[in-house]
């Protein structure tokens, strides 16, 4: 029994031995910052921000300077002769060409437009050995649907959409986090918390067992009295032991998490408070609504785009093509400097469906359904959504209502254990009943941690929803 009782010592006043840091819930959550989770966010956000400003960037002039080195090329073909017969002519060429290009984008009409020139050198060897030049000084072409559907200020409005949608994922996200760092606080808090009531149990039922031993020796108690609080030592030795072996575990997890050795065995947790500067639910609704209207144009952009590109090419597609350009070719290299020529081009494309057995009527439907599955499905997910805003601020003072209630109880009972010790004491009341009060105090400490917990938690989800930061007013 001695040897459980030194070990037990030992284990109570290992925060003694050791330097403490009282923690805070706050600066779990600010660490969380530093978790992997957290660092996977950031690359997260970051790759939104390259994505984004890429996507803007196809918008710029794209510059080319191409070069084809001497690219040679041999072959053997039949060539008919002015007798009528046939010879095998062998030809020997090389052919290199250089290029510079320039090509924009139009966003307002969907169109492109290029300017380009180049240099062509072609050499022939063998019996027809030669060299020649040929060049295109000068040449601008422009192309654009003209079905009235632009194409690139969909894209636009899909990567914008895009964008924003990322970025309620990423904060989104971050709060994920925030809410792992705050279970990961009560756990442990609950785990110490329980190990300082164990603690003044030990205590208690050290108090009485000296009693009942000075009792028992002074021949006034039988020696059978000592057995319930021999009892409740054993199982208040066990319950340390396994209450320390799972604590440094939740440790163990805890430092993983954070990426990094945070916590120690003896450090402690404070109470956290719970002066949050709460609004009403309409505040939170009305931010709601404007993240919902993100969400929204994600999802439904996209398919309004299939919708409007399949309503333009319902009855014909047709596009045009202009161009213009200087072009020259010589046997000199200097000679193709002189007279270019000019040449120019139109084009007007029309595709007109005669018969396709109602397959662009029956595209558009599947499109068009697909959009208003979605839209419902949104309607809907903002109507549940409004709805638990309502019920989340409900419940959260509902739970301060109860928290008041179990720190009252909490009161009353401490009173009643210290009243009920001083008549233990004086065996003036049996030790069960004072053993029951004193489990009674343990569940109601209990209980505060968790509606403590439970406040916490519904705030962050809010915060998720919403969006909206709740703080704690410190004042």
């Amino acid at each position: 029994m001695f040897r459980i009782f030194l070990i037990t010592f030992l284990c109570l006043s290992n925060n003694t031995i050791f330097s403490q840091k009282i923690f805070t819930i706050d600066e779990f959550i600010r660490n969380s910052e530093k978790s992997i989770e957290d660092l996977k966010m950031a690359k997260f956000a970051s790759l939104n921000k390259n994505e984004d400003r890429l996507f803007r960037k196809g918008f710029l002039p794209d510059v080319a300077l191409n070069f084809t080195f001497p690219a040679y090329n041999r072959s053997i073909s039949e060539v008919a002769q002015p007798d009528g017969t046939f010879e095998f002519k062998e030809t020997n060429s090389a052919n290199s060409r250089v290029s510079l290009s320039l090509s924009q984008k139009l966003p307002f009409t969907g169109g492109k437009i290029t300017v380009s020139n180049s240099l062509n050198r072609l050499d022939l060897f063998g019996a027809q050995r030669s060299t020649s030049y040929s060049a295109s000084w000068f040449g601008i072409n422009f192309s654009q649907s003209l079905t009235f559907f632009n194409d690139m200020k969909w894209e636009q409005k899909i990567q914008e959409a895009k964008y924003n949608y990322n970025n309620i994922i990423y904060l989104q996200k971050r709060i994920e986090t925030k809410k792992t760092a705050i279970k990961y606080y009560f756990e442990l808090l609950k785990f110490k918390n329980q190990r300082t009531l164990l603690n003044a149990e030990w205590n208690s039922a050290s108090k009485y067992k000296k009693v009942i031993s000075n009792l028992i020796s002074a021949g006034k108690r039988l020696p059978y009295d000592s057995i319930d609080v021999e009892l409740k030592l054993l199982d208040i030795y066990r319950n340390q032991v396994f209450l320390k072996k799972e604590e440094l575990l939740k440790i163990k997890s805890i430092n993983s998490f954070f990426n990094s050795d945070f916590l120690a065995d003896s450090d402690k947790l404070s109470v956290p408070g719970l002066a949050f500067d709460l609004q009403s639910a309409d505040v939170y609704i009305e931010r709601y609504l404007e993240v919902h209207e993100i969400l929204r144009r994600n999802n439904l952009t996209g398919l309004q785009k299939e919708m409007k590109q399949l309503e333009s090419i319902k009855y014909y597609s047709a596009n045009l093509a202009l161009g213009v350009g200087f072009n020259n070719a010589a046997d000199q290299y200097q000679d193709i400097f002189q007279n270019p020529n000019q040449s120019q081009n139109f084009t007007i494309s029309l595709s007109v469906p005669l018969l396709d057995f109602g397959k662009r009527k029956t595209e558009y439907e599947i499109s068009k359904a697909k959009y208003e599955i979605e839209s419902i499905s949104l309607d809907q997910d903002k109507r549940n959504s409004i709805e638990k805003i309502n019920l989340l601020r409900e419940e959260i003072a509902d739970y301060y209502d109860a928290l008041k209630i179990e720190k009252s109880r909490a009161d009353l009972l401490q009173n009643k254990l210290r009243i009920m010790e001083t008549l233990l004491l004086s065996q003036k009341i049996l030790y069960a009943e004072y053993s029951d009060i004193e489990r009674s105090a343990y569940d109601t400490n209990m209980d505060i941690m968790n509606i403590t917990e439970e406040i916490y938690n519904k705030i962050t989800d809010l915060e998720k929803i919403t969006l909206i930061e709740i703080v704690k007013n410190d004042n």
